[in-house]
């Protein structure tokens, strides 16, 4: 790249946040699309919205393809610069800016960890539903990129159901609000729901408004194994139609299982020998008995199928360790095999 506009963006960042190095534009031409790396010509780290704005400015003055990048976990590769030129690390956008309480709406930069968030807003009775399984290190911002979903995505939906508003730096370094801070914007484009999903094509995600639910107190985690795979698929409608809706409810086959166990420590599950596959059914709520009757009416629906005897989580200790199996499956099954991503998500028909 000129070293003219390596001075340049040195000007704005400061020496400390720009890189060219090999090793850097290595680790920052990947993200977790397979074995796939493109390496950008310089890795930039801006801290706010007006560096990021003068950054898109020497972008389009000079025609430079320009990517932004957050915690490099994608599976889409939309973080890759696949045309080399600049890419802009979102990590220093790492703070929480406003948790408002009575309007249930937390106000957040983009480098925030998923997780971070949820358990920051937990903390004072809010719920962030939106848990894709990287949610221990994706950022805030990819998961507007790519408009994540994850385990509560059947009760409680994806990421463009909570994002309210949103702080832009356009390709031209124009910067705008997409929207308001309200749950209805009756009039004009609605240029916040064009922004989710759209992988950082249209411009740089710099402030996030997103919407909060009152965090339910209890819920109920089960555990099913299936001697039949399909007959655990068949399970999943067999629910719905029972007039359920679980605020989770995930498919792991035996292979899945059987790596993951072996991949992670912690996890102490006895899965017998003929089991195909489990189904790891939630649900929540405030009130401990509509819950167990809801768990009870699961029970009936899966017990007219092949089953084994059902793991029913009683503490906390036994619901994370069932979690932290799920959300180990894909890098456990990456790690013993020769894969191919692919993303399914059941609707209520």
């Amino acid at each position: 790249m000129n070293p003219e506009i390596i001075n340049q963006l040195q000007a704005i960042v400061g020496p400390n946040y720009i890189f060219t190095d090999v090793s850097t534009r290595t680790d920052y031409g990947h993200d977790e699309t397979e074995d796939l790396n493109f390496p950008p010509q310089v890795v930039v780290k801006p801290a706010t919205t007006e560096e990021v704005a003068q950054i898109l400015k020497i972008s389009n003055t000079y025609k430079i393809p320009t990517v932004p990048i957050g915690g490099r976990t994608g599976l889409s590769g939309g973080a890759l610069s696949i045309y080399g030129g600049i890419a802009i690390s979102m990590e220093r956008f790492n703070k929480i800016l406003e948790i408002d309480e009575k309007n249930l709406q937390v106000t957040t930069e983009p480098g925030v960890i998923t997780q971070v968030l949820r358990e920051t807003v937990a903390e004072k009775g809010l719920f962030y539903p939106v848990d894709p399984s990287s949610m221990g290190s994706c950022f805030i911002g990819g998961n507007i990129a790519e408009n994540s979903g994850g385990a509560r995505a059947l009760k409680y939906g994806v990421t463009k159901d909570y994002v309210l508003n949103l702080e832009v730096v356009l390709p031209t370094g124009d910067i705008i609000w997409t929207g308001a801070n309200t749950l209805k914007n009756s009039t004009g484009y609605n240029l916040t729901q064009l922004l989710v999903g759209s992988e950082g094509t249209l411009g740089i995600v710099t402030k996030i408004v997103l919407k909060l639910l009152p965090q339910n107190k209890h819920n109920v985690l089960l555990l099913v194994p299936f001697y039949k795979a399909e007959q655990a698929c068949e399970a999943v409608s067999a629910i719905f139609r029972a007039g359920i809706t679980p605020s989770a409810l995930e498919f792991m086959e035996r292979d899945a299982i059987d790596w993951t166990l072996r991949y992670i420590d912690g996890v102490n599950i006895e899965i017998k020998e003929n089991i195909a596959a489990h189904l790891l059914i939630e649900v929540d709520g405030n009130y401990p008995e509509i819950l167990m009757q809801e768990a009870e009416q699961i029970l009936q629906v899966v017990e007219q199928f092949e089953i084994d005897e059902v793991l029913f989580a009683d503490t906390e200790e036994q619901k994370n360790a069932l979690w932290k199996m799920r959300r180990a499956v894909g890098e456990a099954v990456k790690s013993n095999s020769v894969y191919k991503e692919e993303d399914t998500v059941g609707s209520k028909v």
